[in-house]
């Protein structure tokens, strides 16, 4: 199942703090859910929500539902998931699904009571609406309690879970029953915990993938570069334009989910066959701007060297600065498929060497 991704979720108007928060019990309720506390994950799940609301959050809490064998809460969540992310919700198609399998093998019970009007709780949890209503269960043993004014009963009921429906009626009990009906009491609101019954559910969600930790980077890079002529009196007192390929490479540790630090280099060979390569590289930082832009900046220290029309053009080793904007194409579950731009210049003003303006265009990938 694809993994959720967070990164249209979390608007501008939010308080960081609470963003953080939410991020945080997001990823500790995916954690409990693998090990199997699914109530504790739902918990987390609904903390989350409250912290700070995003559609991903609510498929998660339908995952989580379904996990517990809750039909109705689990279908709600779904449909509310659907309701906020349209049909072109990353994970619309999927909740559809759900729905539809999730209701495929339960069963519609119809709670009516006399008189009406009375909270209905199934299998220890609440309903929303009072009687009559509708409510889906999954297959097995279940208990119906009805709490009106001066009563309370209790039905035990077993369904197929076959996408039936079902209908049971509780009624106030007269005074020759009262002996067989418990009387309403401080506990009638928590029934005992539901019966668990084996049915599959789909694999858990995981959290959206981030940079953490250890992070690096390889893309292949095309890079005109500008070669800006000497004094008159030397033989590339010229400028000259000049196109090399190679690769851009970073390594380094993510701060944050949004702020890396990198040591990044560029490589690359000229196609003509003559002695004409640029390297260069040293430290840089990166940062996350919105949903799918990198911005940053890279320190440099480097050379590059071409000859043109029989003239050598280059620098000594010098230093630099390389700029960068990349752009998210395709994200997946490690990483980022990317493109972008990093120009730069590397600064001379020791004749005979070349002021050099560079313009790599690159794509590649990024991985977490």
């Amino acid at each position: 199942m694809a993994l959720v991704t967070l990164v249209s979720s979390f608007t501008s108007l939010a308080r960081a703090d609470d963003v953080e928060a939410a991020r945080k019990d997001f990823a500790e309720g995916v954690r409990l859910y693998q090990r199997g506390d699914y109530e504790g994950a739902r918990r987390l799940f609904k903390k989350a929500d409250t912290e700070h609301h995003a559609a991903p959050t609510v498929y998660n809490l339908a995952r989580t539902e379904e996990r517990l064998l809750r039909a109705q809460a689990a279908v709600d969540a779904y449909e509310a998931y659907v309701g906020e992310a349209g049909e072109s919700g990353e994970f619309t198609g999927a909740a559809v699904v759900a729905i539809t399998q999730i209701k495929a093998r339960s069963t519609r019970l119809r709670i009516e009571t006399k008189p009406t009007g009375a909270r209905i709780f199934v299998d220890g949890f609440p309903l929303g609406e009072s009687s009559p209503t509708t409510f889906l269960v999954v297959a097995g043993h279940h208990v119906v309690v009805a709490q009106g004014e001066g009563f309370r009963a209790e039905r035990d009921v077993e369904v197929q879970g076959n996408g039936d429906s079902l209908s049971v009626t509780l009624e106030a009990p007269t005074s020759d029953a009262s002996a067989l009906v418990s009387a309403p009491d401080a506990d009638a609101s928590s029934p005992p915990v539901p019966m668990a019954v084996a049915v599959p559910v789909p694999d858990p969600v995981s959290p959206p993938p981030a940079p953490d930790g250890f992070v690096w980077g390889a893309a292949f890079a095309l890079a005109p570069y500008h070669l800006v002529g000497a004094v008159a009196s030397l033989p590339n007192s010229e400028s000259k334009t000049q196109v090399m390929a190679g690769a851009i490479l970073e390594a380094g540790h993510a701060v944050t989910d949004r702020f890396e630090f990198l040591a990044r280099g560029f490589v690359a060979l000229g196609p003509d066959g003559k002695p004409s390569y640029a390297i260069m590289g040293g430290p840089g930082l990166s940062l996350h701007i919105g949903t799918s832009v990198w911005l940053g900046a890279t320190f440099l220290v480097g050379q590059i060297e071409t000859v043109a029309e029989g003239k050598r053009y280059g620098t000594d080793v010098v230093f630099g600065t390389m700029l960068e904007a990349t752009f998210v194409v395709l994200p997946t579950s490690a990483g980022q498929w990317t493109v972008g731009i990093q120009p730069g210049l590397l600064l001379t003003d020791k004749p005979p060497d070349n002021t050099a303006f560079f313009f790599p265009l690159s794509f590649g990938y990024r991985a977490y």
